[in-house]
């Protein structure tokens, strides 16, 4: 199995702390400070921008992956939106200038938006919490797509089956040790009858995807 997929959960996870605080910050009326806004801002930036770096990591050395990605690689080359914050991560975390100035407040919530400057002429129309959401989206819909198509690659649950095993012409033997346990660690006497049992015995000990209540959060999304 590939290195743990569990790399990419975490950056997701942590783009979506930084996504959560940027919106509770903006609400906090008199005790409002714009700074915290451009904290969580680039925070948000380097963890999101972060995922797919995290997820070529952990699958470089799986060539389906290779085949899979490349559409998505080609797809977020092409969005604006993308482009941008690849740029913005570059100027707040190579550089230290922060672009996101401006706030109006409507309806007892303070919207900033970006502001141009020379390293980053090109900045997005809507605010900027709106603006982090639907790039939060867009990369989170690559990584749902990745569980979907190579869930049996980065799925603990999904890999360590009968039919996957089978599929690599491998026995269960071979997924204890995989685990870390001898050969034969589950075995019952020696009847085959509780393979079924065995491979569930395993599974417990395998990780998971840990994201899935993200996916319908964000999403709308389950899987599969």
């Amino acid at each position: 199995m590939s290195r743990s997929f569990g790399l990419v959960d975490y950056k997701v996870l942590e783009a979506e702390y930084f996504l959560t605080e940027l919106n509770r910050v903006s609400k906090l009326g008199e005790n409002f400070n714009p700074v915290c806004v451009q904290f969580c801002a680039s925070a948000f930036a380097a963890a999101s921008r972060s995922i797919t770096f995290a997820m070529q990591a952990s699958l470089k050395s799986q060539p389906e992956f290779n085949d899979w990605y490349c559409s998505h690689q080609e797809s977020l080359r092409q969005n604006s939106l993308a482009k941008f914050f690849h740029n913005f991560r570059t100027v707040t975390q190579h550089i230290g200038e922060s672009v996101v100035n401006g706030g109006i407040l409507v309806d007892g919530k303070m919207l900033f938006y970006f502001t141009a400057c020379a390293d980053l002429p090109n900045v997005p129309e809507a605010d900027v919490l709106s603006a982090c959401e639907i790039y939060f989206q867009l990369v989170l819909n690559i990584v749902y797509d990745c569980y979907v198509k190579l869930g049996n690659v980065i799925n603990g649950q999904q890999y360590f089956t009968k039919e996957n095993f089978s599929t690599l012409g491998k026995a269960i033997e071979d997924a204890e040790v995989e685990l870390g346990f001898p050969r034969g660690w589950t075995r019952i006497g020696d009847s085959h009858v509780f393979d079924d049992d065995r491979w569930n015995g395993l599974r417990r000990h395998a990780d998971g995807c840990e994201i899935e209540d993200l996916f319908v959060r964000w999403l709308g999304k389950t899987l599969p």
